[in-house]
């Protein structure tokens, strides 16, 4: 498997810490402004995640 780029590490970094601080994983726009990217780059970051199986995009909890 290729490594991760950089963006992608970022993203998935990002992610990693949202979902052990809060227990579920970040909305797109929270991955967006926290990561300095559009909203489009940051679903197109977490597709990529997605595709590679690398993160599936379940969330930890529930948001109530």
């Amino acid at each position: 498997m290729k490594p991760l780029t950089p963006k992608q590490h970022t993203v998935l970094a990002f992610i990693d810490r949202h979902i052990r601080r809060y227990g579920y994983a970040p909305t797109v726009r929270e991955l967006a402004e926290k990561t300095g990217r559009s909203r489009t780059a940051a679903q197109y970051l977490i597709e990529q995640l997605m595709r590679r199986a690398i993160w599936s995009g379940r969330r930890a909890r529930p948001v109530t």
